[in-house]
């Protein structure tokens, strides 16, 4: 059900990303929230963003975020949750900030940004949902998923932000994790791959957006509209071969590649009896089987 909010919109902002380094976003932010007489919020703990973007929407009222993807996975899974469309703004403040500067092409200046997501079209997108959680841009098993987990630990670490962070999460597993690579059984729309057998995976790659992990351009040709996901797969290769392979994989110049297919499709099942790690918009979980589900046009976002 879409509803026009008549009320102000809530803003918030995560004060822990951009590693909490956020202070140009706040002087920014809470004048013009003033100014047009929007409630402004900073989180406080995980989850937080959650719950108030959810009573926004509730109430019909629009939602602004100030934050990277993990704040935006937040606030699309309260407004989806919610039962009703709002719009919803983004200034992106993140350090890889993939779904708002790449695949919606919000601008990286933050005055700009923010007068979008106060004044922008609202604009119909697809969203997605596995299992029981929603996500904007990306989900993903296999290495990569790996690699967000291994990320957290890095982010306190030097220089670690965005593509550089996941570069460096990505070579760190290859060395010394490649040999957990999930045996996967993939079925797209009703169909199973390969006989319904299991195949070994490096990734597995479902996204509405061209790009995640910072910028690498897994499923490069990707469109947030279309009703539809990308999905790329990346069968399991000698490491030395995933090691030349990663490069490709950043620049989005991995098509033809013998290791890697393109699908497209609205549901796909995964199952893993091991157990095998996900990621959603950089968020983490762990799962024997996950059902991914196209939302065509279920956000409303200001563009």
């Amino acid at each position: 059900m879409q509803t026009t909010p008549s009320a102000p919109p809530l803003i918030i902002l995560n004060p822990a990303a951009n590693r909490g380094r956020m202070e140009a976003w706040r002087a920014l932010v809470r004048p013009r929230a003033a100014a047009v007489g929007a409630e402004y919020a900073e989180t406080r703990q995980r989850g937080e963003a959650r719950e108030r973007a959810q009573a926004a929407a509730e109430a019909g009222r629009g939602v602004v975020i100030v934050g990277g993807d993990g704040s935006i996975n937040e606030v699309v899974n309260g407004l989806l949750a919610s039962g009703r469309q709002v719009p919803l703004g983004i200034v992106p403040a993140g350090s890889g900030n993939d779904f708002a500067c790449n695949t919606l092409k919000l601008p990286r200046d933050s005055a700009q940004a923010l007068e979008i997501a106060l004044n922008g079209t609202p604009t119909a997108v697809d969203a997605g949902k596995a299992n029981d959680r929603y996500f904007a841009n990306s989900f993903s098993v296999g290495l990569d998923a790996d690699v967000a987990v291994a990320a957290e630990g890095m982010k306190h670490l030097p220089f670690m932000t965005g593509a550089t962070l996941y570069y460096a999460s990505s070579l760190q597993r290859l060395f010394f994790g490649y040999r957990r690579c999930p045996w996967l059984t993939i079925t797209l729309d009703g169909q199973p791959l390969g006989n319904g057998e299991p195949l070994r995976h490096v990734i597995v790659a479902i996204t509405n957006g061209p790009t995640y992990g910072g910028g690498f351009r897994v499923n490069p040709t990707a469109t947030h509209t279309d009703g539809q996901f990308d999905i790329c797969a990346v069968r399991y290769m000698p490491r030395l071969r995933a090691l030349n392979l990663l490069p490709k994989l950043q620049k989005g110049q991995h098509a033809g590649e013998p290791e890697v297919t393109f699908y497209r499709a609205q549901t796909v099942r995964l199952t893993c009896p091991q157990g095998v790690n996900a990621q959603m918009d950089g968020e983490t979980l762990r799962a024997t089987d996950y059902t991914v589900q196209i939302l065509p046009q279920a956000l409303l976002v200001r563009v």
